[in-house]
């Protein structure tokens, strides 16, 4: 098939949607698909077209850098149209943005993936869903990545979705591999992965490392995303962002992960990419991480926001070998389940489906 995958966001700006379209895209051109992104940011090459510059604007208690207008417009309608497309698979197609543009332009089959999760809802969506409903009527596959965020479209727009989760390239993501150079090896890691916004919590966790380093001072965080590249504070290593091909390396870096977000995640990907490297997870008890987690069978779940709970979990883990290496060998287990080999092929069943779809409209 011709598919164009559309991200609403930079695609020069690392993030979880972006990260899913990436590999997703990679697995289905493995499987024969001609497969071409469209984002804002970048550059035109081989496989990606650029919607334009983006926009930094506030949204969902972080910063969304999106792209929208009529010079954002044109673009689109243009990338369309000399695409010609069978497929359009637009991700977070409801928010103004490259894939709402799409949608508007759309003459093909279009599988539209909601992302977002938000325990309050969404004002936005509430606000303007009689207008909105219009646009998903034009959508004819809806697919969400987990139940968390299939509570919040489908409270707005009640139709039938798939769940097609995350995925996580377990070629790459693997126990086997090298880990980073330089670090101190008589050092117990402990890993975060994640922007520099309140939500993910690093606060917390900074709070709750001082806890645990009263007792066992050779714990160490790795902080991945957030803060300056080099930066040195009692305890933490502040790694920055890296590149792609770092990321399995820190995480086999790590002994833990943590990942103490506050709420509002749909899904909790880095969770995936740390269990398919054998490294055990603490996470916040919140719905996305929660499904991942299997309701704690597969890692520990703490209330969000609890520095002390977050401490005792830790340390539990820092303190209990025989556990730690139980929790990793049922996190790779876990993590295979969400492997794109299998979830590719459930990607292309949608497709299919909404090609049919498509060709009833047009009977």
């Amino acid at each position: 098939m011709r598919i164009a995958m559309v991200s609403p966001y930079d695609w020069d700006i690392p993030g979880g949607v972006n990260r899913h379209v990436e590999q997703l895209s990679s697995q289905l051109r493995r499987r024969g698909h001609m497969v071409t992104v469209v984002a804002p940011g970048g550059r035109d090459g081989e496989g990606f077209r650029s919607a334009g510059r983006s926009i930094a604007v506030p949204a969902n208690r972080s910063q969304a850098n999106i792209s929208f207008g009529p010079g954002t417009a044109a673009r689109v309608k243009r990338i369309i149209d000399e695409g010609r497309f069978e497929v359009l698979h637009l991700h977070e197609p409801l928010i103004p943005s490259v894939s709402m543009l799409a949608l508007l332009f759309a003459r093909c089959a279009v599988l539209a993936t909601f992302h977002a999760a938000r325990e309050r809802g969404s004002a936005g969506y509430r606000l303007a869903a009689p207008l909105l409903r219009r646009l998903a009527e034009r959508i004819d596959v809806r697919a969400v990545v987990s139940q968390a965020a299939l509570d919040l479209a489908g409270a707005y727009f009640p139709y039938r979705y798939r769940v097609l989760p995350n995925g996580v390239d377990t070629e790459t993501f693997t126990p086997a591999g090298a880990a980073l150079e330089g670090l101190d090896a008589e050092a117990f890691h402990v890993l975060f992965v994640g922007r520099d916004e309140p939500r993910k919590g690093l606060g917390v966790l900074l709070e709750a490392l001082s806890l645990v380093r009263r007792d066992h001072p050779e714990v160490r965080l790795l902080v991945v995303g957030a803060g300056e590249a080099g930066k040195r504070d009692e305890g933490v290593l502040w790694l920055g962002r890296l590149r792609d091909e770092a990321v399995p390396a820190a995480y086999r870096s790590a002994r833990i992960m943590a990942a103490p977000s506050l709420g509002m995640e749909s899904f909790g990907l880095v969770l995936v990419e740390a269990m398919a490297c054998g490294i055990p997870v603490v996470a916040s008890d919140i719905p996305g991480y929660r499904a991942v987690l299997g309701e704690g069978r597969y890692g520990v779940l703490v209330p969000p926001g609890d520095v002390s709970a977050l401490a005792a979990a830790l340390l539990e883990l820092v303190e209990n070998d025989a556990k730690r290496e139980a929790m990793a060998r049922t996190a790779v287990e876990r993590a295979g389940e969400f492997s794109w080999s299998k979830l590719v092929v459930q990607v292309e069943e949608a497709y299919r489906e909404a090609v049919e779809k498509r060709k009833e409209r047009k009977a």
